[in-house]
């Protein structure tokens, strides 16, 4: 596959973020609540093939992220050159993001081999708050991606204007989303922030996959003229 390629296919990360969160979420058992089964280790004794699976479809979601960053990144720099900041700050953004969710499952399943090799509950449980506390951090690096991206899309009109709008929305969900960790004032809507970053990432992946097919159709009408020439 040469590079022109996998940066035209690189925007399918949006659907599959979207799409592994959404396998990680119904295929697998939860103790209840939004806190990592982490903390609750007599639960997650039963349960660790199915945590520790669950930990790396998530691994692989945050990968995914990190690629839509990267599309997000491209796209601004072919319209506003290699040297662009706002292509810069939407990919360290976007990365840091996807680091951080990354770390996050790390941390859940080093729960799990902690479980299995009787660690005790303390030990499992501590992997657990540190799961949640990068969950919640995972978000505020996202600011810098959904500011730079929301405003150069909204400027240079490289998605459709809601989709623009949608993602400047962003900037404060992502702030929610950081801020609804357990026991906190927002924990309640917590869930906006996670249902928006589902929808941002499978709109937003769409748009730009379309984005590049509409431009390779161009590219090869362009060809096909000069040939005719």
């Amino acid at each position: 596959m040469n590079k022109t390629r996998s940066q035209r296919l690189l925007p399918l990360s949006g659907i599959a973020y979207a799409a592994l969160l959404v396998l990680a979420a119904v295929a697998f058992p939860a103790p209840g609540g939004d806190d990592s089964p982490a903390r609750h280790p007599a639960w997650l004794a039963g349960h660790q093939a199915a945590v520790a699976v669950q930990g790396y479809v998530r691994a692989a979601a945050a990968l995914a992220f990190a690629g839509l960053a990267l599309a997000v990144a491209q796209t601004i720099r072919a319209r506003a050159g290699e040297h662009s900041a706002a292509a810069r700050l939407a990919l360290i953004g976007g990365t840091l993001c996807g680091a951080t969710l990354f770390l996050a499952q790390a941390a859940g399943i080093a729960a799990v081999i902690a479980s299995h090799e009787h660690a005790g509950s303390q030990a499992v449980s501590a992997l657990g708050f540190l799961e949640d506390g990068l969950l919640a951090l995972s978000s505020l690096p996202a600011i810098g991606l959904f500011a730079a991206a929301g405003a150069t899309f909204l400027s240079d009109r490289l998605v459709p204007r809601w989709l623009a709008w949608l993602t400047l929305a962003g900037v404060p969900l992502a702030l929610i989303d950081a801020a609804s960790f357990s026991g906190s004032p927002f924990e309640p809507i917590g869930v906006l922030g996670l249902a928006y970053f589902l929808i941002w990432s499978l709109a937003t992946g769409t748009a730009l996959l379309r984005r590049s097919v509409d431009e390779l159709r161009q590219t090869s009408l362009a060809a096909g003229h000069l040939a005719d020439a």
